[in-house]
C-alpha cells in the first residue's frame, strides 16, 4: 500500500465511503463515480448477487475498477448475517440466523458457521461482513432487529457473538459488530424513524456489555446505529453522529482502534432529520472511519464534495481524518494478505452437510402439547413479507406449500393478517383434515395470525411453528404445539419436515423469554 501524505485529496476522502448499486453487473453511472470521486469500498445485497459465479466475476472487476482509478484494494461489504438477512445466491451456504445459532446452545456451532461464511465470502471476493448483530434483544416488541440478535441476555449475547466473531476473522473476512451502542431495546425501525433509547447508565450498561467485550476480544469492526441516546449523548443527535459516543466512548474509554461504519445513511432515521449528504460530514466530525451510503452513488459524490469544502474551512480537521484514513489502508493491507480459498468451497458438501446440521440443532420445542399428523394432515402460513427493509427486496418460496410438499399433503397461502372471515373460511375447510401445522411470521404484530392459529386448535390437532421471532409462541395456547424455526428459509423449513416427521428431535434451547404464555 502506498503512503497516504502523497495522495491526492479527493482519493484520500474516497476511501471513507462505502457505496452500492443496482443490478448485477456495474452500472456506468457507478463506474463514472469512482474513477470521478474515487469511491473506494462497495456494499453488496441480493439484488447484486445472482449466482456464485457471476458475483465472483463482479468482485473481481469491481477490484479491477477501483484499484486502477484508486491505488489501493476495495472494500467489499456484505449484510451475510445468516436466516433472513442474508444476500448471497441459493448455490452459497446460507448460515441459520444468530438467535437460531445461539439456541443450539453450544457457542463452537456460531463458530463453525461464522468459519463457513467467512470462507465462502473470501472465495466469492468479499473481505468485510457486516454481522454479527451484538445487539440484546431486550424488546419483543422490536421491529427490525428481534432473530438477527443471539438473545435478550448480555452474557449470550456475548458467548455467541464472539464465537461468530472469532469464526468470521479466522476465516479471512473483517467481522463488524453492530449496532453500536446497540439497537436492542427500540420499538421503531430505524431505516423508517427515528428511535429514542430512553434507558438510563444501568440499562445502557446492558446494551454496551457485548460490544466492549468484543473489542477487547479483538473485533475489527464496529458499525454505528442511529438512534438517539439521550443518557449518552445530551444532543439531539443519534450515535452515528454523536463525538461522545463514536470517539469517546467507543475509541477512548473501550479503546476501540479498528474500523468505525456507519449504518446505511440513506435510511430515514438520518435522510429524514438531517439529510443523507450533510450527515455524513457529521459522521467523519464523530470519528467514524467509513460512510455508508448503499444505494444512491450520487450522494456519496456530493458528501466527497462537502468533505472537500469542510477541509478547505477546517469544519473537519485534516489530521483527524489523515489518521482514520490509515486505519482504512492497514485494514486492506491485513485483508489482501491472506490468499483466498478456491471458488470450489462454495456450498461445497462439507458445508451443505453443516449447514443442515445447525439448521437441525435450532429448532426448539417451545410446548410439547399433544400432536400427530393422522392421515390427512393440513399446512397453512402466510407468505414472506417485507418483515423490515433489512429483508430482502424478493422472496419467492412460501411456506405452506413448501412443507405440504415435503410432507406429501394439502398446504394453502393465507394472507399476512387473517381477519375474521378469513379464519372462519379456513376453520371450515379444516373440519376435513386430520391435523393442522400453522406457520407464523412476526405473529406478534400480525394478531390476526395468532387468532388463526388459536381458532383453529379448538377443532383439530394444531401446531404453530414460529418462522421469524419465537415471540409469536407466547401468544397461542397451552393446546397447541409450537415450534421456534427462527427463519422462513428452505434449510429451516427442510430440518422441520424431518422434525414433523418424527425423524429429528427439535432439541433448540428458547434464547429469549416468552413474556405472556397463552392461557
Amino acid at each position: 500500500m502506498h503512503e497516504n501524505e502523497n495522495m491526492d485529496l479527493r482519493t484520500q476522502i474516497g476511501q471513507h465511503f462505502v457505496c452500492g448499486f443496482d443490478g448485477p453487473t456495474l452500472e456506468p453511472s457507478f463506474i463514472e463515480a469512482v474513477k470521478r470521486y474515487k469511491i473506494g469500498n462497495i456494499i453488496l445485497f441480493a439484488r447484486n448477487i445472482k449466482s456464485k459465479t457471476q458475483l465472483y466475476a463482479l468482485c473481481q472487476e469491481i477490484q479491477d475498477l477501483v484499484r486502477s482509478e484508486c491505488g489501493h484494494d476495495a472494500l467489499i461489504t456484505i449484510d451475510q448475517e445468516g436466516g433472513m438477512v442474508t444476500r448471497l445466491s441459493p448455490d452459497c451456504t446460507n448460515v441459520p440466523s444468530a438467535m437460531a445459532l445461539s439456541a443450539t446452545g453450544d457457542e463452537q456451532l456460531a463458530r463453525q458457521a461464522g468459519v463457513i461464511t467467512a470462507t465462502e465470502l473470501r472465495a466469492l471476493g468479499v473481505n468485510v461482513d457486516f454481522a454479527p448483530s451484538l445487539d440484546v434483544n431486550s424488546n419483543p416488541d422490536n421491529p427490525v432487529i428481534g432473530v438477527r440478535s443471539f438473545s435478550d441476555d448480555p452474557k449470550q449475547v456475548t458467548r455467541f457473538g464472539l464465537a461468530m466473531i472469532e469464526g468470521l476473522q479466522e476465516g479471512g473476512v473483517m467481522a463488524v459488530g453492530k449496532h453500536f451502542p446497540g439497537h436492542g431495546d427500540t420499538h421503531l425501525d430505524s431505516h423508517v424513524a427515528l428511535p429514542v433509547v430512553e434507558g438510563g447508565e444501568e440499562q445502557l450498561a446492558i446494551h454496551l456489555e457485548p460490544f466492549r467485550k468484543a473489542i477487547s476480544a479483538g473485533v475489527q469492526g464496529i458499525m454505528s446505529s442511529h438512534i438517539l441516546f439521550p443518557a449518552l449523548e445530551p444532543d439531539p443527535v443519534p450515535a452515528t453522529l454523536s463525538r461522545t459516543i463514536m470517539t469517546d466512548l467507543l475509541r477512548s474509554e473501550y479503546g476501540f482502534k479498528g474500523l468505525v461504519f456507519t449504518d446505511c445513511m440513506e435510511m430515514q432515521a438520518i435522510a429524514d432529520h438531517f439529510g443523507t449528504v450533510e450527515a455524513s460530514l457529521q459522521a467523519l466530525q464523530a470519528g467514524v472511519d467509513v460512510v455508508c451510503i448503499s444505494h444512491h452513488v450520487e450522494l456519496a459524490c456530493q458528501a466527497v464534495e462537502l468533505v472537500e469544502a469542510a477541509l478547505a474551512d477546517g469544519r473537519l480537521d485534516a489530521d483527524s481524518l489523515k489518521q482514520s484514513t490509515k486505519r482504512i489502508f492497514q485494514a486492506k493491507t491485513m485483508l489482501s494478505e491472506l490468499p483466498p480459498p478456491p471458488l470450489s468451497v462454495v456450498a461445497c458438501e462439507n458445508h451443505r452437510q453443516s449447514n443442515a446440521q445447525l439448521h437441525q440443532k435450532s429448532l426448539t420445542l417451545v410446548n410439547d402439547a399433544p400432536f400427530s399428523l393422522g392421515s390427512k394432515p393440513l399446512v397453512l402460513g402466510p407468505r414472506p413479507f417485507r418483515a423490515t427493509n433489512v429483508s430482502n427486496d424478493e422472496d419467492v418460496l412460501s411456506f405452506a406449500p413448501s412443507l405440504a410438499a415435503l410432507l406429501g399433503c394439502d398446504g394453502i397461502t393465507t394472507s399476512d393478517n387473517p381477519k375474521e372471515q378469513e379464519i372462519e373460511q379456513l376453520s371450515d375447510v379444516c373440519s376435513a383434515y386430520s391435523a393442522v401445522v400453522v406457520g407464523t411470521y412476526n405473529g406478534h404484530l400480525h394478531p390476526g395470525q395468532l387468532a388463526l392459529v388459536n381458532r383453529l386448535s379448538q377443532e383439530l390437532p394444531t401446531l404453530c411453528v414460529a418462522l421469524r421471532n419465537p415471540y409469536d409462541l407466547a401468544y397461542v395456547t397451552n393446546k397447541v404445539r409450537s415450534i421456534a424455526a427462527y427463519a422462513y428459509t428452505e434449510s429451516a423449513i427442510h430440518a422441520l419436515a424431518q422434525v414433523v416427521l418424527g425423524k429429528a428431535e427439535a432439541t433448540g434451547v428458547l434464547p429469549v423469554a416468552l413474556v405472556e404464555q397463552g392461557a
